[in-house]
């Protein structure tokens, strides 16, 4: 197990992503930057491997292995696909498509852009997600409006200039009869034909395939409004302003959301399918007190909250329980990420996966990353084995007398 915070980089961190290479080793993409203006600070994504120490007094370290550098465009948010080694990439109101190439140096080609929000004012993508099945991609931003595309790709053995010449994202969906806020949060389901968004109009969205051949996507099913939990309702005094869905996020075929008003206390929730899909009722929910949450990962058995105030907090998906509260920046946690829990194939990435399903990265504006892979114990848990290990040991000193 390991844990702590991370200060090489020369940049802002506005957005991680997690995936594994050809080889099967994991690899994290950090993109973030100082902007258009002269400030001296460099607009790029790093891809880097995370390798853990197996001693927790070590702490951990970024082992960087290739840049993006995008010049004078700020990289606000970056997902990697599961085909064709491609990594999408936020700048401004477009996407912006790289592949990467693994091998003995890895490389990384310009493929396309394209705009994806068309506000009138201030338009920009505030998020961006590959499928699961790496064949399409979902978008959007301040217009309030959801796009999937769908990805052409080229054969994996093309060139560069072939690749960029074959590759198409072609929009198959226009999802405008939902949300009236920008967007603020989207998950795919494990299949590819579910979509999850929220907004900051207070909604959380369920889109689906309803017609395969057609591509036809339609809005089947719907959450309560933000602000309308029965736990909220007690703590009417202390929060301030409009709730919104901060995040939202598929576990199976149950639902994760966060909700948190403009100050006071923020609220994560559990929900389960009812009446064919269409409604979903909830199942659990948590007050966070006094705490905005403003990023979220889950995981197979935990959920990962970064906060205004920089802190991360780790709770169990089944009972909503806070586990850890850490002290991991001093600016906002601008996004977190949670690694899979599937075991990898590679002998050098598999003393990398922790038995307790745990691998959670948080970054920061303040130029640092977090990492927490696994859990130490606390201190009842060490004076519990202490004392088991005194016993034991008693014990055998106790037979070795009687024996003499």
């Amino acid at each position: 197990m390991t844990e702590g915070k991370i200060v090489s980089l020369k940049y802002p961190v506005f957005g991680l992503d997690w995936q594994r290479d050809p080889d099967d080793v994991s690899f994290v993409a950090i993109a973030g930057g100082g902007g258009s203006a002269k400030s001296g600070i460099k607009n790029c994504v790093t891809l880097a491997r995370l390798p853990h120490a197996l001693d927790a007094t070590i702490k951990p370290t970024l082992v960087p292995f290739h840049e993006i550098d995008t010049g004078d465009d700020l990289v606000s948010g970056v997902s990697i696909g599961t085909k064709g080694g491609l990594v999408a990439l936020t700048m401004g109101n477009k996407t912006v498509i790289y592949r990467v190439r693994h091998g003995s140096k890895t490389t990384s080609t310009y493929v396309t852009e394209f705009q994806t929000d068309f506000a009138e004012d201030d338009s920009y993508q505030s998020v961006l997600r590959f499928s699961p099945d790496g064949t399409k991609l979902a978008t959007g931003g301040e217009d309030g409006i959801v796009r999937v595309w769908q990805l052409t790709l080229p054969d994996d053995d093309s060139n560069d200039e072939t690749f960029a010449k074959k590759f198409k994202a072609t929009e198959i969906a226009k999802l405008d009869n939902g949300h009236s806020g920008c967007i603020s949060g989207l998950s795919w389901h494990a299949t590819s034909t579910k979509l999850l968004t929220c907004a900051k109009d207070g909604q959380c969205i369920l889109w689906a395939v309803t017609d395969k051949k057609k591509k036809t996507w339609t809005k089947t099913g719907k959450l309560g409004l933000a602000g309308e939990l029965a736990l909220q309702k007690l703590d009417v005094k202390a929060n301030r302003g409009k709730f919104i869905y901060r995040a939202c996020h598929f576990h199976h075929d149950e639902i994760v959301t966060l909700q948190t008003p403009a100050r006071g206390s923020s609220y994560l929730t559990k929900w389960a399918a009812a009446d064919g899909g269409k409604l979903f009722l909830e199942v659990a929910s948590v007050p966070i007190k006094d705490v905005i949450v403003c990023s979220m990962a889950i995981n197979l058995r935990y959920i990962a909250c970064g906060s205004s105030d920089g802190q991360l907090l780790l709770f169990t998906y089944d009972g909503l329980r806070l586990l850890k509260t850490i002290s991991a920046h001093y600016l906002p946690s601008s996004h977190v990420s949670t690694f899979s829990s599937d075991p990898s194939a590679h002998d050098d990435d598999r003393i990398r996966e922790y038995e307790d399903d745990m691998t959670v990265l948080s970054g920061s504006a303040d130029y640092s990353l977090y990492l927490v892979s696994g859990f130490q114990p606390t201190r009842w848990v060490q004076l519990a084995i202490f004392l088991l290990v005194f016993l034991y040991l008693a014990f055998f000193a106790y037979l070795g007398e009687a024996w003499k």
